[in-house]
């Protein structure tokens, strides 16, 4: 078999709606239009796309390019040129095309579901740093000046207040530096040339290493699933996994399993071996072996790695949000102790 080479020039011209361009193009073929048909009718229903796009795919249909070829130039994902590309060699392109468009449902709902859960205490966060900085530059250099003006000293409180005020907004731009050199870090890492090296470093940094492993766990599942449900052998999937160039890590976890396939481990044992995967895939996969189903197994297990990944972030975030208000909290009673205790330490100080 050979490498797999995909590559995509452009984003997708579909945006949001190209999860119902491949489910209705389902329909039209399994209604009886030809792709000819089918493909032109669909590209005039969808404004996004350019006079320039829609020409240069009936060009490409007249030059006889395949399904995968149009996917492409549409700029869709790499993911989903490659199951196309092997649907249409065993010839189950309009199921291909249904399971496509519901997987990039979910994986929008997905997304949506991910930017709810973290967006509200990003927005809480925004607010908290913006209130630090209007009050340093705005409220605080007024009262000093008054104090000056009144000639009057402030008390031990006043100035402790004063000063949290003043500093607390460089301990936050110090907290969200370390926070964005992190992650710069981790996205280094994860880039890294040497994937034996990057996986070694992920799999020890505490809170990266849960996520790191949910997440390959779940693209892992799902691919190694849906081909294995497209007719595809385990040997196949593994050559496929090995030469594909769209996921590196897919690529090491499929040179693992084929040394431990090779020396005589079944396939749920030798994803038990591998500590980039969550070991409870392999009891699906031994499950699944045990009834003949283990491509819908590992399908089912990888939706509820997915499910599981927001559950974890959803946590995450109710755990954050009580201290962003409890910080919000101070900083509002701190702020109002600095505008209210001047004025009657200047009121005592005037009678």
């Amino acid at each position: 078999m050979k490498n797999i080479n995909i590559t995509i020039g452009s984003s997708n011209k579909l945006k949001k709606h190209d999860s119902h361009f491949l489910i209705k193009l389902g329909d039209l073929l399994s209604s009886g239009f030809n792709m000819y048909q089918a493909m032109k009718f669909l590209l005039e229903q969808y404004e996004v796309l350019t006079k320039k796009d829609r020409e240069g795919i009936l060009n490409l249909l007249e030059e006889g390019a395949s399904i995968s070829t149009l996917l492409k130039r549409l700029g869709f994902s790499k993911s989903i040129i490659m199951q196309v590309s092997f649907a249409e060699i065993h010839g189950e392109i309009i199921e291909n095309l249904y399971e496509s468009g519901a997987y990039l449902q979910r994986r929008r709902q997905t997304k949506e579901k991910l930017i709810k859960a973290i967006q509200y205490p990003l927005v809480l966060t925004g607010i908290f740093i913006i209130m630090l900085i209007l009050l340093n530059y705005t409220v605080i250099p007024q009262f000093n000046e008054l104090y000056t003006a009144m000639q009057a000293e402030k008390s031990f409180l006043v100035n402790i207040l004063t000063l949290v005020l003043k500093y607390l907004p460089h301990v936050v731009l110090f907290i969200v530096g370390l926070l964005l050199i992190f992650i710069i870090y981790i996205w280094f890492v994860f880039k890294l040339k040497n994937t034996k090296m990057a996986v070694s470093i992920l799999l020890k940094i505490p809170l990266v290493k849960t996520y790191f492993k949910y997440y390959i766990t779940y693209r892992f599942s799902r691919e190694f699933g849906y081909f294995l449900n497209n007719g595809l052998e385990v040997k196949e999937i593994i050559l496929l996994f090995k030469t594909q160039t769209i996921n590196r890590y897919l690529s090491f976890t499929a040179n693992v399993i084929e040394k431990e396939l090779l020396i005589g481990n079944t396939l749920g044992k030798s994803i038990e071996s591998i500590p980039l995967l969550d070991h409870r895939l392999s009891i699906f996969v031994n499950h699944g072996e045990y009834n003949s189903n283990v491509g819908k197994e590992l399908i089912i297990y990888s939706e509820y790695t997915l499910e599981n990944i927001i559950l974890k972030i959803e946590k995450m975030t109710q755990k954050i949000q009580p201290i962003i208000f409890l910080i919000l909290g101070l900083l509002i009673i701190c702020l109002y102790l600095v505008i209210v205790m001047p004025i009657f330490n200047m009121l005592s100080t005037i009678s």
